[in-house]
């Protein structure tokens, strides 16, 4: 999934928030013998599966198990990003139990399939503490992996999705405008705090939650890359709607650091917003 704030597509010279997707489900299940050996017959196709404005996902009945054949769109990745590093990335947290299991990757990464979790969850996470629990665990888990993955530069995100905007020649947003620079400062005053790095999933959504209240997953590892760990837990707060005390409970962090953090994935999402109201 992505709906907010990191997905764009670049066509040409002009960069676009995407919903293109070029490549059909047919053309990657006439190679299901090469997805896994355990695979006696063709998977059929049960129905589409929600997801953002980047990947289109299907849902596959087999032999082994319902799969998701997700279709990748073009340019959906962060500036500076690679498939090969939300592959690794993936391919780790699965070891580790905190996302589904990778079931085949295209060797030209046009599409991959992986295991389907069915999902069964109430429908205000933020409300059941069962829950909660276990997403600041599972977000845990991911900043403590030990792979090897690019590592994302937040101001060149902003002024990337600033170049989208202003290329449309079209009235600026004066709100957006007047925290740019404000934005900035705080984003550089977070990065010379000493906050924690590691590994961050960059989209813990709700949506990217699935499971039971005993047990979850997080799915979509498209964005995640080294970073602040602190940006997580500002997105899981703004998201799902955590209180402030819950957040320094949970995490430790110090209320003025989840602070900065929260105003900078905010504007982040604004931004995204902006690009997505004008397309």
């Amino acid at each position: 999934m992505s709906s907010l704030p990191w997905s764009v597509i670049s066509n040409g010279g002009t960069t676009y928030a995407t919903t293109a997707r070029s490549l059909q489900p047919e053309y990657a299940l006439e190679n299901w013998r090469q997805w896994s050996a355990n695979l006696g017959s063709r998977p059929v196709l049960a129905g589409t599966l929600s997801g953002g404005r980047s990947n289109q996902s299907y849902l596959l009945k087999s032999d082994i198990g319902y799969l998701v054949l997700r279709i990748n769109g073009k340019g959906s990745l962060l500036p500076g990003a690679n498939r090969n590093d939300e592959i690794n990335i993936w391919k780790a947290a699965a070891k580790q139990g905190i996302a589904p299991a990778l079931v085949h990757v295209d060797p030209e990464n046009q599409y991959l399939v992986s295991v389907y979790i069915n999902s069964n969850l109430p429908p205000q996470p933020q409300l059941n503490d069962a829950v909660v629990d276990q997403a600041f665990s599972l977000l845990e888990s991911c900043h403590q992996l030990d792979v090897e993955a690019s590592s994302i530069n937040y101001l060149s995100h902003i002024e990337h999705y600033w170049q989208i905007i202003e290329a449309k020649n079209q009235a600026i947003n004066i709100d957006l405008s007047n925290q740019r620079k404000p934005i900035q400062q705080t984003l550089n005053s977070l990065l010379n705090s000493n906050t924690p790095t590691g590994i961050c999933h960059h989209d813990p959504v709700k949506a990217n939650f699935v499971g039971t209240p005993e047990r979850l997953y997080l799915i979509d590892w498209e964005y995640a890359a080294n970073g602040l760990q602190i940006m997580d837990y500002a997105a899981l707060a703004t998201e799902w709607q955590i209180d402030d005390a819950t957040m320094h409970a949970q995490t430790g962090f110090d209320l003025d650091l989840l602070t900065m953090a929260r105003a900078i994935y905010t504007y982040l999402r604004a931004l995204w917003q902006e690009i997505v109201d004008d397309t």
